[in-house]
């Protein structure tokens, strides 16, 4: 069969057209235990986010994506102004892939591969840097609690008061802010601060990249549309507003 760019065309047409890597978002919830740690900065104070109508927004993902009401306290921020944040300053994500492990087997004839083990890699977020440099002491600080540099006493993953995990959503969007793909990456927490270069002749500005691990995945396959966003890009913000917290169709 010879390629058919017409054909090719009504294919893609037929789906919607082709889904963009820049049409996506992060929610990173904040772990009761760093909060502590981490202190009321002057740009949390003075941040408004008029595009956002919800208390939590990882209420409104865990609405949207049918989580049936389940209460999961490590979807939960215990500081929703941080997460908002960090929404908006998130320049670049990765969805992770996972790949799985296998053991050759012979019983009779040739060997072939048996699945033992489904293994997932780190992914790593990219956020951009303000003059107040809170990016970077907001996980200077988390680091920190993980691992604190004058005792050395590493602290317990999941200890009632010394859990410094968290479930992170990778949300992927269509053109019209439809959610069509989301992975919640289970139990983690940064690894990783990777080096920002300091040039006299650089005029950009500063992008910090921070490495996370994870204990696995959880992939959603479909989701709602983004009432708030939608409205707030048609009809401003006061519109938004107006709509129920965390409706999704």
């Amino acid at each position: 069969m010879s390629f058919s760019p017409n054909l090719f065309l009504s294919n893609i047409r037929g789906k919607d057209g082709l889904a963009k890597p820049s049409r996506f978002e992060v929610i990173l919830p904040i772990p009761d235990y760093i909060n502590r740690f981490v202190g009321n900065s002057i740009i949390e104070k003075i941040l408004n986010f008029p595009n956002s109508v919800f208390n939590d927004v990882t209420d409104a993902i865990g609405s949207a994506f049918g989580r049936n009401g389940e209460s999961d306290e490590y979807s939960r921020s215990s500081n929703s102004s941080i997460t908002r944040y960090l929404a908006l300053q998130c320049e670049n994500a990765e969805l992770p892939g996972k790949t799985l492990a296998t053991a050759d087997v012979k019983i009779y004839g040739p060997s072939f591969k048996v699945p033992y083990q489904t293994q997932y890699g780190e992914t790593s977020l990219t956020f951009l840097c303000t003059n107040d440099f809170y990016e970077r002491k907001l996980f200077d600080r988390w680091m920190e609690a993980i691992h604190p540099s004058d005792t050395n006493n590493l602290r317990f993953p999941k200890g009632q008061s010394s859990r410094y995990l968290t479930n992170i959503k990778i949300i992927q969007y269509d053109e019209f802010i439809k959610r069509i793909y989301a992975i919640e990456l289970m139990d983690a927490f940064p690894i990783g601060i990777a080096p920002q270069p300091l040039n006299w002749s650089e005029e950009n500005f500063h992008r910090l990249t921070i490495q996370f691990s994870y204990q696995k995945h959880r992939t959603v396959y479909d989701g709602g549309y983004d009432l708030a966003a939608a409205a707030t890009s048609l009809f401003g913000s006061f519109a938004a507003r107006k709509l129920p917290i965390g409706r999704a169709f």
